[in-house]
């Protein structure tokens, strides 16, 4: 039986020390720091920590060396990560959104791209709707719907009451309405995505800092 250790406790992670049950040999929080020479034996960790975080664990989570996923938004990587997890042969996976079903829609948006470009007369913009302790706007996500569209749209933020999350790409052509949405309903879809993509990293055939979307390709059309 694989084992997990969960760094971050929030809104996220607790659904994730929920899902993973008896799999889950520690959970790390603000009150239980992390010491590399005590850290238990696992496989893989999980970790949904805030942005400003992510920093501040990077060195102790290289020397701890076990695959980590991370699901932390509203900070940007070091330029020399990828190069020094392959230095170490270590598999790092992040992603914005853990949804397995958001990986259907971004890969609707990919198709979608080249076609709404050729439009005449299209208004397009991206919505995002979050609870009101989300910090970062607009959100993860929704940076990757314009990646994934392959254009800067527009996008417009909300932050709402304890929405767990509604993404909306809005098309107007002068006489045509169109849109495509995806709403999470309930946090555990991100922590079972998240789950899935540490169950992945021990046999997965290569090391550096990996996207959720590039691991979901991978595994669903080559296997591991």
């Amino acid at each position: 039986m694989e084992t997990f250790a969960v760094i971050g406790s929030g809104k996220t992670g607790s659904y994730v020390v929920q899902a993973l049950g008896d799999r889950c040999v520690a959970v790390f929080g603000q009150s239980k720091p992390i010491q590399p020479e005590n850290f238990p034996m696992v496989d893989a960790i999980i970790a949904f920590v805030p942005g400003p975080a992510v920093q501040c664990l990077i060195p102790t989570l290289m020397e701890i060396g076990k695959p980590v996923v991370w699901g932390s938004t509203g900070f940007e990587w070091p330029s020399d990560i990828d190069e020094q997890l392959k230095k170490r042969r270590l598999k790092w996976a992040h992603g914005q959104n853990f949804s397995m079903g958001m990986q259907v829609i971004r890969r609707a948006l990919q198709s979608m791209s080249t076609d709404l470009a050729r439009l005449d007369q299209t208004s397009v913009c991206i919505k995002d709707i979050h609870h009101t302790g989300k910090l970062d706007a607009p959100s993860g996500t929704a940076l990757k719907w314009q990646q994934w569209l392959g254009n800067d749209y527009p996008i417009s933020s909300e932050r709402v009451g304890d929405i767990r999350g509604i993404h909306e790409l809005l098309i107007e052509t002068t006489g045509e309405q169109m849109s495509v949405r995806h709403q999470a309903k309930d946090r555990s879809i991100f922590a079972s995505g998240a789950i899935w993509a540490a169950e992945q990293l021990n046999d997965f055939g290569e090391n550096g800092l990996l996207t959720f979307e590039y691991l979901f390709d991978k595994v669903n059309e080559h296997g591991v």
